[in-house]
C-alpha cells in the first residue's frame, strides 16, 4: 500500500452563479460521482467557511493511496462531465484542487469524533498554508505537535500538494500562489483565535475556519 492520499477542493459560486445551484450541483452530481462509485474514495465531507473570508467552501476527500489519482475510473470522471457541470464549472468564482499525499498524522481520535466519515463528524476544521522556508520535514512533524495544544483538537495532518489546479472568473482568487504544504486541523469546538502558535520555523499563509456542512456516505463505507 502507498501513501494515503487527500483532496481539498477550495470553492465559491461566485457572482455568476447561484448558491442554489452551486448546492445542487456539488451534493447530487459531484460528490456522489466519486463517493458512490469509487472504492478508493473512503470518504467526503462538506465544510463552509465561518471566518467572513472567501472562498466560502471546502471540501475534502480521504484516499485510499497517491497511486489511485492515476486510476482511469478516476481521470475519466473529467472526460464525461455533463453539460450542466461544464456549464457551472465555467462560470463559477473559483474552483481551486489540491491533489496530495498525506506526509504527517497524527492518528485518529475516534473517541472524539469520525473525522471527515458519517456519524460523528469532525465539526470545526482549520486549514493553513505551509511554506518549510528554512525548515525541514521535521519542522512539519513539529507543527503538527504543537496544534495538539489547541482547543478541542482531534486530529491533524500535513499535505504535500503535488497537483495544483485554480479556475474560475475571479482573478482575485484564482491569482494565488498555491502553497507547497497544505494542514488540516480537525476540531470539536470553534476556534477563537486568529493565528496559531508554533515554534516550528515554517512560514504559515492563509489560516481558515470551517463548520462542518455535511458529511456523504462512501461505496468504501457499506
Amino acid at each position: 500500500m502507498g501513501a494515503p492520499g487527500f483532496l481539498a477542493v477550495f470553492s465559491d459560486p461566485g457572482n455568476k452563479s447561484t448558491l442554489e445551484e452551486f448546492q445542487d450541483w456539488y451534493d447530487n452530481e459531484h460528490v456522489p460521482l466519486r463517493l458512490d462509485h469509487l472504492p478508493y474514495f473512503l470518504t467526503g465531507a462538506r465544510y463552509s467557511a465561518i471566518d467572513d473570508k472567501l472562498p466560502g467552501w471546502l471540501a475534502m476527500y480521504e484516499i485510499e493511496e497517491v497511486e489511485s489519482f492515476q486510476d482511469p475510473s478516476y481521470a475519466v470522471l473529467r472526460e464525461t462531465r455533463s453539460e450542466r457541470e461544464k456549464d457551472l464549472i465555467a462560470r463559477l468564482g473559483v474552483l481551486d484542487r489540491r491533489t496530495a499525499e498525506v506526509v504527517v498524522d497524527t492518528g485518529d481520535q475516534l473517541e472524539k469524533s469520525t473525522g471527515l466519515k458519517v456519524g460523528n463528524p469532525s465539526r470545526f476544521v482549520l486549514t493553513v498554508g505551509i511554506a518549510l522556508g528554512g525548515g525541514s520535514s521535521e519542522s512539519l512533524e513539529r507543527f503538527a505537535e504543537d496544534t495538539r495544544r489547541v482547543g478541542g483538537w482531534v486530529r491533524t495532518r500535513v499535505l504535500k500538494v503535488f497537483d495544483k489546479g485554480v479556475t474560475g472568473t475571479n482573478e482575485e482568487w484564482t491569482s494565488i500562489e498555491v502553497p507547497d504544504y497544505l494542514a488540516v486541523i480537525e476540531l470539536t469546538s470553534k476556534f477563537p483565535e486568529d493565528t496559531i502558535v508554533t515554534e516550528a520555523p515554517l512560514a504559515l499563509h492563509d489560516l481558515r475556519q470551517w463548520s462542518l456542512y455535511k458529511a456523504f456516505p462512501a461505496l468504501s463505507q457499506a
